[in-house]
């Protein structure tokens, strides 16, 4: 007797369509904390890169690196630091909610793929409407960087996107097939990813500001109180990770 195919379970971190996620404000927060860090961390890099590279009597490209790491907006980054930093924040959860809510179950495909189409939304409203507003115009065309201000931003916002968009997929993917052991074991690593990054953000950021006078000959302070704090989300995502695994086996 022939018997009907099995139906195919659906491809990993490959969310359901049309389909609000019950918990999107709890995975969409903390998948977006995850996704924003990823996106400073980003930021810091390239930020260095084209402050090694940059040479203001160099050749095209090396004027371009220079432009980029020094204008208008990043001259005046150490006098908002902390509230630039406090608002990058608070945008990401933002973003990431509007994408759990409105976007993700309503775009197709894989979750890296929706999310790296959602992202287009955010950069480019960077590009059109806060590169004025902080004083670089329109595209960045205000600091003679060539098409770097507007492909550097895009890569940033795909990052954050992709990021943002697997481990929400992961999220939502666990939950319709895993047994309720393993969807709160998941949901608390998560958790508790989120909250140490969070925790070590704050102490590294304390302890780099605290250290920050002693080191002026390498950068200013707050510089250092960043690095610090990346530092410090950076370990503080890997041991909240792992209480959370910890928690959940000594449950089981």
């Amino acid at each position: 007797m022939n018997r009907a195919p099995a139906s195919a379970s659906p491809p990993r971190f490959v969310t359901p369509s049309h389909e609000v996620h019950d918990d999107w404000v709890r995975d969409g927060l903390a998948t977006g904390f995850i996704a924003t860090f990823a996106m400073t961390v980003s930021m810091a890099a390239a930020y260095a890169v084209a402050n090694t590279f940059g040479d203001a009597s160099g050749n095209v490209i090396a004027r371009w690196f220079a432009a980029l790491s020094s204008n208008e907006m990043t001259d005046n980054v150490g006098d908002i630091f902390a509230f630039g930093m406090i608002l990058n924040l608070i945008m990401g959860l933002v973003w990431a909610l509007l994408y759990a809510r409105l976007a993700e179950p309503r775009l197709e495909g894989p979750g890296w793929r929706k999310g790296a189409l959602f992202s287009l939304i955010p950069w480019a409203l960077s590009i059109l409407v806060f590169f004025p507003i902080a004083g670089i115009g329109v595209l960045g065309t205000g600091i003679d960087a060539g098409i770097l201000p507007v492909l550097g931003n895009l890569i940033l916002h795909l990052v954050f996107g992709i990021v943002l968009g697997t481990l929400y997929a992961m999220e939502v993917g666990n939950g319709a097939n895993q047994s309720r052991h393993d969807l709160q074991a998941n949901s608390n690593s998560v958790r508790t990813s989120a909250l140490g990054m969070l925790a070590g953000a704050a102490l590294g950021f304390i302890g780099g500001w605290l250290v920050a006078p002693g080191m002026d000959n390498i950068a200013n302070q707050p510089v250092i109180a960043f690095a610090g704090a990346l530092s410090g989300a950076a370990i503080g995502m890997l041991i909240g990770s792992l209480l959370g695994l910890k928690v959940d086996d000594e449950r089981a």
